[in-house]
């Protein structure tokens, strides 16, 4: 094995000793650094990577599609953690109602 070889190795495990993880063609930044993940992952992208993983539940194991699942898994986990619980609930960003209900003495009127 080549010196190159041997330091790429090296590069590779330090990478991943430091959380760093390699998905797709790119590593990816650890799941506890608040400052690299929140500008990248935004309420709109986490609904959409939630919908794709509802799509890729129950694909073949050792598949593409599980890969895949397996990765947007970690970009959804590092986002809530980052985003707190109520990106965890799409109820919980849901907005109350515009207008009161009416009592029911002003709906017998």
């Amino acid at each position: 094995m080549s010196s190159i070889d041997n330091q790429r190795i090296v590069a590779v495990r330090k990478l991943e000793q430091l959380g760093y993880t390699f998905a797709g063609d790119d590593w990816m930044h650890p799941a506890n650094d608040a400052a690299a993940i929140t500008p990248t992952i935004t309420d709109e992208l986490h609904a959409m990577l939630v919908r794709r993983a509802d799509d890729l539940e129950g694909c073949a194991p050792g598949s593409d599609e599980e890969r895949e699942l397996t990765a947007i898994e970690r970009a959804i986990g590092a986002y809530e953690a980052v985003a707190g619980p109520q990106a965890k609930s799409p109820a919980a960003r849901v907005s109350p109602p515009t207008s009161a209900p009416r009592s029911s003495e002003a709906m017998n009127d």
